[in-house]
C-alpha cells in the first residue's frame, strides 16, 4: 500500500490559529480528538468494505480520506462518507442522554458533545470536500456521467458559498460571525479540488503522456454485464489497455481500446455496465 500520507488543508491551520489566538486551546484539542474519532469511523467502514487508505487531509470539522483504489462504488462512497458524521451524532446523543440522568456531568462533557454536534452538522453540508458533498457526488454519479457529476457538484458548491456569503452579510448588521468566511473558503476550495473523484482522475489521465513512448499492450476480457468502474484499476502509465467484451455465451463480441473506454466513462455513469454504456 505504501506510506500513508497526511496533508493539512490551509483552512484547518487558520481554524487552529483562530482558536488558539482567542485562548481556546482546550476547544482545539477537543476538536482534534473528535476529528480523530470521525476519521476512525471512515477508516473502519472503508476497511470493512475492502478498501485501503492512500492518504488523508485534515480540514476544519472533518478529515478527507482518499482511498487506495480506483474502483470505488458510489454506494460504498456514501457508506464511508456517512460513517464520520454518524459516529459524531451517536456520541452527541449518548452524552445528552447522560446529562438527563447525571445533570452535573454537563459541566465536564458539554464541550465534547457540542464539538461532535458541530462536526456532524458541518460535514453534512452538501459541498465537496465535506462528507455531504461526497454523498451528493456519489448520488450524481449514479444518475449521470462522472464528468457531469463533478460539474454539478461544483455548481452546488458555488451556490452554497453564495448563500453563506449573504448569511454572513446579514450577521454583520447584528453580530458579525466570521466563522462563515472560513466555511465559505472551505466550500470554495472544493470547486478547485483536483482530486474530486479518483475515477474522474483516471478519465483525466493524459493519454498525451503516453504518446512517443513504447508501451506494452495490456489485454483483459470482461463481460458485457460488468460494471465499468471495475476496469478502471487496470489503467496505468506503463501500458495501453485493450478490452475484449464477451456476451452471456462467453463469445467475444467487441474489442475496445483505452481511449474508447475513457470516452465511455465521460459520457456514462461509472456504475453502468458495458452493455448499458454501449447500448447493446
Amino acid at each position: 500500500m505504501g506510506k500513508l500520507k497526511i496533508s493539512i488543508h490551509p483552512t484547518f491551520i487558520i481554524f487552529a490559529c483562530i482558536l488558539i489566538y482567542f485562548g481556546k486551546g482546550l476547544l482545539f484539542l477537543t476538536y482534534m480528538f473528535v476529528l480523530f474519532i470521525h476519521e476512525l469511523a471512515h477508516a473502519f467502514v472503508a476497511k470493512k468494505l475492502g478498501y485501503t487508505i492512500k492518504n488523508i487531509k485534515l480540514i476544519p470539522f472533518g478529515i478527507c480520506l482518499n482511498l487506495n483504489s480506483n474502483e470505488i462504488k458510489p454506494k460504498d462512497e456514501i457508506k464511508i462518507a456517512l460513517a464520520g458524521p454518524m459516529i459524531n451524532l451517536c456520541l452527541c446523543l449518548i452524552f445528552v442522554s447522560f446529562w438527563w440522568f447525571v445533570p452535573s456531568s454537563y459541566n465536564y462533557t458539554n464541550i465534547f458533545c457540542y464539538a461532535n454536534l458541530i462536526t456532524c452538522l458541518f460535514n453534512l453540508i452538501p459541498a465537496f470536500p465535506l462528507d455531504g458533498g461526497r454523498i451528493m457526488l456519489a448520488i450524481f454519479k449514479e444518475i449521470t456521467s462522472i464528468k457531469k457529476a463533478v460539474k454539478l457538484s461544483k455548481i452546488v458548491n458555488i451556490i452554497i458559498a453564495i448563500l453563506l456569503l449573504f448569511t454572513f452579510i446579514f450577521t454583520c448588521f447584528i453580530t458579525p460571525n466570521f466563522t462563515y468566511l472560513l466555511v465559505i473558503f472551505c466550500v470554495l476550495s472544493g470547486v478547485f479540488e483536483k482530486n474530486t473523484n479518483l475515477a474522474y482522475s483516471i478519465i483525466n489521465f493524459s493519454l498525451q503522456k503516453k504518446i512517443g513512448k513504447i508501451l506494452k499492450v495490456k489485454s483483459i476480457c470482461v463481460s458485457l454485464n460488468e460494471k465499468m468502474f471495475k476496469v478502471c484499476k487496470y489503467i496505468d502509465s506503463f501500458s495501453y489497455l485493450q478490452i475484449f467484451l464477451y456476451d452471456d455465451n462467453k463469445k467475444v463480441v467487441l474489442k475496445i481500446f483505452e481511449s474508447d473506454f475513457l470516452l465511455l466513462l465521460e459520457k456514462n455513469s461509472v456504475n453502468f455496465s458495458f452493455k448499458e454504456a454501449l447500448k447493446i
